[in-house]
C-alpha cells in the first residue's frame, strides 16, 4: 500500500444521494491514471456529515467496483466508539486492505481516550490501522510519543500525518517498526514528506491531477529531484488557486471541467454559485499551469 493514493471525493446525484454510477466513473478514470491505492470515507469524502448507512453504501460500491484492482483503505472513524467499531466490522466484512480512523473530534478527550479508542478499534478488525491525524481539522494535537507507543504495542500499523510540520512525520518515521506505513496527508508538502521517508501520499487534490502527483512520485524514485521539485511546484500551484474556495466546491468544479460529474456537497459544505463556476472555468482556460495540468489528468 505505497505510492500515490487518492482521498476519494463523494458522488452525489442530483437529490444529495450517493450515487453509485458516478463513483464508479470517477475510480475508474483514477485506476486508469495510475494511481496505486483509494483512501474511501474520509474528510474528502465528508464521511462525518452522513450516515453510518450511507458510509456503508459507499464503501461497498466502491469495494464492489474496484473488485480487488488496487488496495483498498476504509476510513471508519466517527464520534463515538460503537459507529466505529460497527463501520470497522463491515468493511472487514468487505476484504478491505486497511481501516483507518481520524481521532475523535468536538470532546477535548485526553490522550488516554485516544488511545483506548484506537485500542478497542484494533480489537474490531483484522485489518490493518491506520491512525488518520489532521491536528488542523480535528483540533487534536498528539506528541510524537502517542504514535510510537501505539505502533509498539502493534495498536496501529500506520498514520495518515496531515499536516505541514513534516518534524514530527520524521519522528515519527525514524522510531516505529519496520513495516509501519506513514503516508504524507498534506499534499502541498508531499515532496518533503518522501524525502523524509514518508511510504506514500494520501490526498485530496489527487482526485482531480493524478498525473501531477504520479510523475511526482516516479521522478522521486528514479532520483531525479529536478523533475521532483518541478511537479510539486505544479501541484501547488493548483492548491494556490483551490486556496479561494470551498477546497471540495473547487476539486468537484475541476472534475467536472474534465468531465466526470460528482455533483454537490452534503449541506452545509457550500457549492460554487453558477457565475463562480463559470468565473472558475475561464481562471482554468486563461491559466496555462492550471489548463496543462488539468488536461494531462485526462
Amino acid at each position: 500500500m505505497r505510492g500515490i493514493i487518492p482521498a476519494l471525493l463523494t458522488a452525489y446525484d442530483a437529490d444529495g444521494a450517493f450515487d453509485r454510477q458516478r463513483s464508479n466513473t470517477l475510480v475508474d478514470r483514477l485506476i486508469a491514471d495510475g494511481v496505486h491505492g483509494l483512501f474511501v470515507s474520509g474528510s474528502t469524502g465528508e464521511s462525518l456529515l452522513q450516515s453510518p448507512h450511507e458510509r456503508m453504501t459507499a464503501l461497498e460500491a466502491t469495494a464492489e467496483h474496484v473488485a480487488g484492482r488496487i488496495p483498498l483503505i476504509a476510513h471508519v472513524g466517527a464520534l463515538d466508539t460503537p459507529t466505529t467499531l460497527s463501520l470497522a466490522r463491515f468493511a472487514d466484512g468487505l476484504g478491505v486492505d486497511a481501516v483507518s480512523a481520524v481521532t475523535p473530534i468536538y470532546y477535548a478527550l485526553d490522550q488516554r481516550s485516544h488511545a483506548d479508542y484506537f485500542r478497542a478499534l484494533a480489537d474490531a478488525t483484522d485489518a490493518p490501522l491506520i491512525a488518520y491525524h489532521i491536528p488542523g481539522r480535528s483540533g487534536v494535537q498528539l506528541p510524537t510519543s502517542w504514535f510510537l507507543d501505539l505502533a509498539a504495542d502493534g495498536v496501529i500499523q500506520g498514520v495518515k500525518y496531515t499536516a505541514t510540520d513534516l518534524y514530527q512525520l520524521a519522528e515519527i518515521r525514524r522510531s516505529t517498526p519496520a513495516g509501519f506505513l506513514v503516508y504524507n496527508g498534506s499534499d502541498e508538502v508531499l515532496l518533503g514528506g518522501l524525502a523524509l521517508g514518508a511510504d506514500g501520499g494520501i490526498g485530496s487534490t489527487y482526485n482531480a491531477i493524478p498525473a501531477v502527483y504520479l510523475s511526482l512520485w516516479r521522478a522521486f524514485h528514479d532520483t531525479d529531484l529536478a523533475s521532483a521539485r518541478t511537479h510539486q511546484a505544479e501541484a501547488n500551484h493548483f492548491i494556490h488557486a483551490m486556496n479561494d474556495y470551498n477546497f471540495l466546491a473547487f476539486l468537484r468544479q475541476m472534475l467536472q471541467l474534465r468531465g466526470i460529474e460528482m455533483g454537490s456537497s452534503r449541506a452545509p459544505l457550500p457549492s460554487l454559485s453558477a457565475t463562480e463556476s463559470a468565473a472558475l472555468a475561464q481562471r482554468v482556460a486563461d491559466d496555462p499551469v492550471l489548463r496543462r495540468i488539468l488536461l494531462q489528468s485526462t
